[in-house]
């Protein structure tokens, strides 16, 4: 029966001849042949545009071959750029890009971007080669007919129909920041990398993962958004590397009791439970607690919403925070440094303040630690999940806002005590000025 009704709907587009495109980009072309001319016009121009991407790695003197696929989206001085997942190329020691011709070429790696799960490689050919423009995945709507292009298992040039099913989506493998467009158009292994296209034939996302039990298509498509794949591939040519900004705060998702506690507004938003003493937030005056509602002009939905957010925000951009204090709504403006590498990251992690999470006490008496990490003060301190903080330099815990409320007036180190089952303990907390 659902095959019935999606040819139904199928047959009855057509009838709307000479139909404008949609506000999206993504209706019927103009033209006297409807739904099946803008589909045909589509894929005529996407295929040879679309490559097959066939990587080997040499695995103790083995070589591991996989394919993906991969957009052609720039020609300069002989050259083509190609987009492509980061997953795709793994740690290949040879890649090559096969057209959709047949003809295949060499390529190398220009850049990677891991955290949105993105690559660029380039390859020079002889003669004509075409590139496909990318479209404004901002006005993408749920219903818009697209098409997915790709090698999907190794069938080169392989062209499925569908639409989108929702935006804004978040999830995957690899904890990716960026959101997704869902699609319930065919996608399959050997599609990571392609596109994902308007009926006007322009790029509005980079086919990513699929959600599925079997590992094969189940209907539920993700593709990376243009938008997304913008960034990066400028980011990649002008740098070769990804830049993102960088706000210097751990955050979390209270649940609704928290933010009653905390006089939280009912407005969606992240809390920050902890700051890089050295970072962009502390040094404008953000302090633990803070509920952030909004980033340089970004409504901030929960703690994910917050990482793509600031990571989207250009390094150097003078962002204006607003949040709320204690139930009261303030604003910050706030000059985002440059995300630090990973393994750069990790080596400051002694400047992140206080290195924990925690949630209210039994009886609202002190704190359960939930969550403690590496490097940071707290695990030097030797706090462990399931310790209960009952108390910082005698003053006694009224739940996570007295113990925010303490950390926040602290210039020093302090003296935390400490139950542990059966055992009273006296913890030292040193902040991370002096923990270098």
């Amino acid at each position: 029966m659902a095959s019935a009704a999606f040819l139904l709907c199928l047959a009855a587009v057509p009838a709307a001849r000479g139909l404008n495109p949609g506000a999206s980009g993504t209706g019927p072309a103009s033209g006297g042949d409807g739904l099946q001319g803008a589909i045909h016009r589509a894929a005529a121009a996407a295929v040879p545009a679309i490559v097959q991407v066939e990587v080997v790695e040499l695995v103790q003197g083995y070589r591991k071959a996989g394919l993906g696929s991969g957009v052609i989206f720039r020609l300069e001085d002989g050259s083509a750029y190609v987009v492509t997942n980061n997953h795709v190329l793994g740690q290949a020691d040879q890649i090559r890009v096969r057209l959709s011709a047949g003809q295949d070429y060499p390529a190398t790696l220009q850049g990677r971007d891991p955290r949105r799960d993105l690559a660029v490689i380039r390859f020079q050919a002889p003669g004509p080669l075409a590139a496909l423009d990318f479209g404004d995945s901002g006005q993408v709507r749920p219903g818009d007919w697209v098409l997915a292009v790709g090698s999907p298992l190794g069938l080169d040039s392989s062209v499925t129909l569908g639409v989108v099913s929702a935006v804004g989506r978040r999830g995957g493998p690899g904890g990716n920041i960026s959101d997704f467009i869902q699609t319930d158009a065919v996608i399959n292994p050997g599609n990571s990398g392609g596109a994902l296209l308007n009926l006007a034939g322009k790029v509005i996302g980079i086919n990513t993962w699929i959600a599925s039990d079997s590992g094969s298509y189940e209907g539920y498509g993700f593709a990376l958004p243009s938008g997304s794949v913008q960034r990066s591939v400028r980011d990649i040519l002008e740098a070769s590397r990804a830049r993102y900004g960088w706000l210097g705060v751990g955050g979390i998702d209270p649940p609704a009791t928290l933010k009653q506690e905390l006089y939280l507004p009912a407005a969606k938003g992240a809390l920050l439970a902890n700051l890089y003493l050295d970072g962009p937030a502390a040094q404008a005056g953000l302090e633990l607690g803070d509920y952030l509602t909004q980033v340089a002009g970004l409504r901030i939905e929960n703690t994910p919403g917050l990482i793509q957010a600031v990571a989207d925000t250009p390094p150097g951009t003078s962002a204006l925070v607003r949040f709320s204090r204690a139930g009261l709504p303030m604003s910050l403006p706030v000059l985002l440094g440059e995300r630090p590498e990973e393994q750069q990251l990790a080596g400051r992690n002694h400047l992140l303040w206080p290195g924990l999470v925690a949630v209210g006490g039994p009886e609202g008496r002190g704190v359960e630690v939930v969550l403690v990490f590496r490097g940071t003060p707290a695990e030097r301190a030797g706090l462990r999940v399931g310790d209960l903080v009952i108390a910082v330099d005698g003053e006694g815990l009224a739940g996570l806002p007295g113990f925010f409320a303490v950390l926040n007036r602290l210039e020093a180190d302090c003296r935390l005590d400490v139950r542990r089952g059966e055992e009273q303990l006296a913890v030292e907390l040193g902040r991370g000025e002096s923990q270098r």
